[in-house]
């Protein structure tokens, strides 16, 4: 069961989800912004997920925050012991309170990863204590919330080269690591490598719907590689590689071994580690477990 708030002003009651926002032949009534309510099943269309209440009706989820995941079940059972020479998956050490995607749109994710990636990420987890499930899971978490919709319209390739994201330096001042906002990565590395980076998170910005804006984003690549690393990983980012997909795998994996060196046979610190430290990271490591969870089982 899935623990929604409302978060628009209303939002419709249905008997069935819908495929056209201009259908009004089956409202049966308004809920308002605040109303909280518990989901037993959801549907995905071209619309995005619908969550179904314990009275059959049906709800669009772009007017929902999903605040908690409740499975009784799954908080009963023992860690799911991996293969040999593999880590123990643990679960979330607490139910995650808000998670980027529903279960169908993770497995959706997942089998996405699996068909245009599975040999590559099988090849780049060998020999480690990961797995190809772990690596579909962290995308789930970084950035499948974007793009998840774009699988449905663009080629593999294509969806690679626009996962652009994080203008946090620049748009509410908060990023801490270097550069922290495009004139500090200017002083630094010159306009002209800064006028190339704007362009690819422009370029990423207009499948998002927003206009240009002169600002270099911080994250590239499906498992965001973070441009910190421009200091002593400068071809990445000057030759694009986050376009390809052997790249994006090497750099995550070369962070998830370091962290596993640091955390062993911990995958949750492991996890936890890679994003950081904190409360934060402590809730990044819960989703990414989540989505493990669901994988393996779905």
């Amino acid at each position: 069961m899935v623990q929604l708030k409302v978060i628009v002003n209303k939002l419709n009651k249905r008997r069935a989800p819908i495929s056209d926002f201009s259908d009004k032949g089956n409202i049966s009534g308004v809920v308002y912004k605040g109303y909280l309510l518990t989901s037993i099943d959801e549907e995905s269309n071209a619309l995005g997920t619908w969550y179904k209440d314990k009275g059959g009706y049906y709800y669009w989820g772009g007017g929902l925050s999903v605040l908690s995941m409740d499975h009784p079940l799954e908080k009963q059972l023992q860690p799911i012991v991996a293969t040999p020479g593999k880590a123990v998956i643990p679960l979330p050490h607490t139910t995650p309170k808000e998670l980027p995607l529903t279960r169908s749109q993770c497995l959706a994710t997942a089998q996405w990863m699996e068909l245009h990636f599975g040999e590559q990420s099988a090849n780049a987890v060998e020999g480690t204590p990961f797995t190809n499930e772990l690596l579909y899971a962290i995308a789930c978490q970084e950035t499948a919330i974007y793009f998840y919709e774009w699988t449905k319209e663009h080629s593999p390739d294509e969806v690679l080269g626009r996962c652009v994201f994080d203008a946090s330096g620049d748009v509410n001042g908060t990023r801490k690591a270097f550069p922290k906002n495009t004139a500090e990565f200017i002083e630094h590395y010159g306009k002209e490598l800064a006028d190339m980076l704007i362009a690819e998170a422009n370029a990423t910005r207009v499948w998002r719907g927003y206009g240009p804006k002169q600002w270099v984003y911080a994250g590239y690549g499906l498992f965001q590689y973070d441009l910190q690393h421009i200091l002593t990983d400068e071809t990445f980012f000057r030759e694009k590689q986050w376009y390809q997909m052997e790249h994006c795998l090497e750099k995550v994996m070369s962070e998830l071994k370091s962290k596993w060196a640091l955390h062993t046979n911990d995958l949750f610190g492991t996890v936890k580690a890679y994003n950081g430290s904190g409360p934060k990271a402590e809730n990044y490591a819960n989703n990414v477990l989540q989505f493990l969870s669901w994988i393996r089982k779905g």
